[in-house]
């Protein structure tokens, strides 16, 4: 394995330092298959020293190796996840260097990265997106997906408009021709939690193969009546028609259901509180109460449910040991619903939560058609390899939205009623949108080998996108009908360098473009306006040494995001394209093999994220301000260890993330906080049995502590308290 620098680029000077330290998660886990996990480690074992990356789909289409990328990507592999026990999407990502992340309902598995708020990220199925990929994501069980790809950084050249932050890449587990398998998991834990899944590959010839993965989740949660049920069936099948032709296509369901959806734990006054907890700063001595952990203000009838379905294929033809072509043909389409009340706020003249409801729903569909040809030979006498291609996307996207108001309730043993049936008197605000977004981009890209040991990746990449919306206004009887079209252009530029056959340097500029908001959700407002512009610069290393028993990566960024909406200081009602957020940083990752039988994973992330320019609607000068959501520091850690005598491996799990704001104005913070969690498993072949079983515990020490803030700056997501469960897993 070796490491390589990436060489700094024109415009350095704007880089800000930082470090990072992160294991990457498939690493140091011998034999790491789900029977396997427990094995001893051994330094002869290459799977001890933690990879640099694994194999990606999100930070290329030139095939180009891990160490050969001038980007930082990190990678989860499905065995990581399980010896972590790393059950949802959310969890999952944020053991990540610099990762944080909510559920809230309206949009679950919300990401921060790098100092962007959510709304930053990119989300992916094995490398297709869909316009405004944040509203397909949901917080998937980890059991379905082969490896979570997370690229840092914009990467509007490989996935267009949007993502500043970064791409995440969700990877099915997909047929293989080489051996049938199966894989199972149970596990039972607090809260009546109860996860299941089941799946496998068979090989029916020596060119077909096919695989289904089922897994179901079901909980009571720790809030009142926020019960949850999940479905996901990811299926595959491979056909290698001839040498040179691969054809493949995949089939997944999702399903989700949660009665009476959590939408965080409302600020309330200090002498209201029967418990006051001082982990939150806000104006009016406004505090969180512990005796209301797991108090629900949704009415009674709500729900918040979603049922999407994923067609996709792939067909790969090679022409000769340079040439391939790759043909991609995706189809999405989803219906989600919500019932909800999903603002609550204190109000000191009645001592009562003054709420509001509403009735959501969205009909989504989504078609991608890409295409695009690989080469990899020799230009001039040096290895030259290039892609180009073309992609057509349509998105068509409905959604009846109504609003109004709900009765206050009290803080404790509140009357929460239900949301009332759709009807003008009921709601004061019903509006029903319909929108179009049709995209054409072409893009290319290229890696030429300038030496043996210096490699120049660049790329560029043009957009067509159209916008049509109508939207009936129900009350005032009106329907408004607007389009809207961008031409935007991105491109990047990037250099590895290795220095030693373990040690490289890595750099990139990029510059990408995102929408203002949500295309598919615009109004006439919103669509007047550009698409915001963000350039990036990078520079990292990665590093193996002490004898190959470790890995490390260090990256330095700077991100600035320009025209972005802010006010007009001179007129505050008046909003322009002119206000920016700029974010400057350093990761690490390190992951050590100490021992034969003691691995330690570590990463830390450490930011300066601001507003450069920002005026609110009241006129005041934001600038300088931490975005919501955005901690400046970020740290997890995880070891373990496996005993010689006896048949067990002991593991521990920190998790550390720094305080908060839940506005843009910084009035009201959220302090930091740091988890605990521990486990012990045991092999049962040990008694004669298959497979492994796992005692786990989550919180250890029942901290109250706020991870996330929602739609509203005085509700904040409170963590879960301290839980236990019993897994097992297995392979046959």
């Amino acid at each position: 394995m070796r490491i390589r620098i990436v060489a700094a680029l024109p415009r350095a000077g704007v880089l800000a330092l930082g470090l990072s330290f992160i294991a990457t998660p498939g690493a140091a886990q011998p034999g790491d298959s789900a029977h396997e996990t427990l094995a001893p480690l051994t330094i002869e074992d290459s799977a001890l020293v933690p990879a640099i990356a694994g194999e990606t789909e999100v930070s290329n289409r030139l095939n180009l190796a891990p160490e050969e990328s001038p980007a930082t990507v990190e990678t989860l592999t499905q065995d990581t996840m399980q010896r972590r026990g790393l059950e949802t999407f959310t969890q999952a990502a944020r053991t990540l260097p610099g990762v944080t992340g909510g559920n809230i309902p309206g949009s679950p598995a919300s990401l921060s990265m790098r100092g962007f708020p959510r709304g930053n990220v990119n989300y992916l199925f094995d490398g297709m997106r869909a316009a405004d990929s944040e509203l397909v994501v949901r917080d998937f069980d980890t059991f379905n997906f082969e490896r979570i790809e997370i690229l840092k950084g914009p990467a509007s050249v490989l996935h267009g408009d949007g993502g500043l932050a970064g791409s995440v890449n969700l990877v099915t587990k997909k047929p293989t021709l080489e051996a049938n398998s199966a894989e199972a998991l149970a596990s039972v834990g607090s809260f009546n939690t109860l996860r299941a899944g089941i799946g496998g590959n068979r090989v029916l010839s020596d060119r077909v193969a096919v695989r289904a993965d089922l897994s179901h989740r079901r909980s009571d949660g720790f809030i009142d009546d926020n019960d949850s049920r999940t479905i996901q069936l990811t299926t595959g099948v491979l056909f290698q028609a001839t040498d040179r032709l691969s054809l493949s296509a995949s089939y997944d369901y999702f399903r989700d259901n949660y009665a009476a959806s959590y939408y965080g734990a409302p600020l309330v006054a200090r002498s209201v509180a029967r418990d006051p907890a001082d982990i939150v700063h806000a104006p009016g001595d406004l505090v969180l109460d512990k005796a209301e952990r797991d108090t629900n203000y949704n009415p009674l009838n709500s729900v918040m449910e979603s049922d999407s379905h994923w067609l996709r294929t792939r067909a790969a033809y090679t022409f000769d040991d340079r040439w391939e072509f790759i043909n991609e043909l995706a189809y999405y389409t989803a219906n989600r619903n919500w019932v909800e009340t999903d603002s609550y706020t204190f109000n000191p003249a009645t001592g009562l939560l003054d709420r509001s409801t509403g009735r959501i729903a969205h009909d989504q569909d989504f078609v991608s058609e890409r295409a695009y040809t690989h080469f990899d030979g020799e230009l001039a006498g040096y290895r030259n390899r290039f892609t180009i291609g073309g992609e057509y996307k349509h998105s068509n996207f409905t959604t009846p939205r109504r609003f109004g108001s709900a009765t206050s309730v009290m803080v404790a043993d509140p009357d929460r009623g239900h949301v009332p049936g759709d009807s003008a008197a009921n709601f004061g605000t019903r509006v029903n949108y319909d929108s179009q977004v049709d995209t054409v981009g072409v893009f290319a890209e290229n890696a030429l080998n300038l030496t043996d040991d210096f490699i120049v990746v660049a790329g560029v990449r043009y957009e067509h996108i159209d916008l049509d919306r109508r939207i009936d206004d129900l009350a005032a009887d009106t329907s408004t009908t607007f389009g809207r079209s961008f031409d935007p252009v991105s491109w990047r530029i990037g250099a590895v360098y290795e220095l030693s056959a373990s040690d490289q340097l890595y750099a990139q500029f990029n510059h990408a473009v995102s929408p203002i908001g949500s295309l598919l959700l615009s109004n006439t407002a919103r669509a007047a306006f550009d698409l915001s512009e963000g350039d990036a610069i990078e520079i990292g290393m990665r590093n193996q040494f002490w004898d190959d028993r470790a890995t490390l990566t260090t990256s330095l960024y700077q991100i600035k995001q320009n025209d972005i909406l802010t006010q007009n200081p001179n007129n505050p009602q008046q909003t322009l394209q002119g206000g920016s957020l700029q974010s400057r940083g350093v990761e690490l990752d390190v992951g050590l093999a100490l021992t034969e039988r003691w691995q330690l994973d570590a990463n830390l992330a450490v930011l300066d994220a601001e507003y450069a320019t920002l005026v609110d609607a009241s006129g005041r000068n934001l600038s300088g301000n931490t975005p919501v959501n955005v901690p400046e520091r970020v740290a997890n850690l995880s070891s373990y260890y496996t005993l010689a005598r006896l048949p067990f491996t002991v593991g521990v799990d920190v998790q550390h993330a720094g305080d908060f704001y839940t506005d843009q104005a910084n009035t009201i913070r959220v302090d930091g906080h740091t988890v605990l969690g521990a486990w012990i498993s045991m092999p049962l072949d040990t008694f004669g049995a298959d497979g492994t079983l796992t005692l786990r515990g989550r919180n250890l020490t029942d901290e109250f502590y706020g991870e996330w803030s929602g739609y509203s700056s005085s509700q904040i997501y409170i963590g879960a308290p301290r839980s236990v469960e019993l897994a097992w897993t297995g392979a046959f």
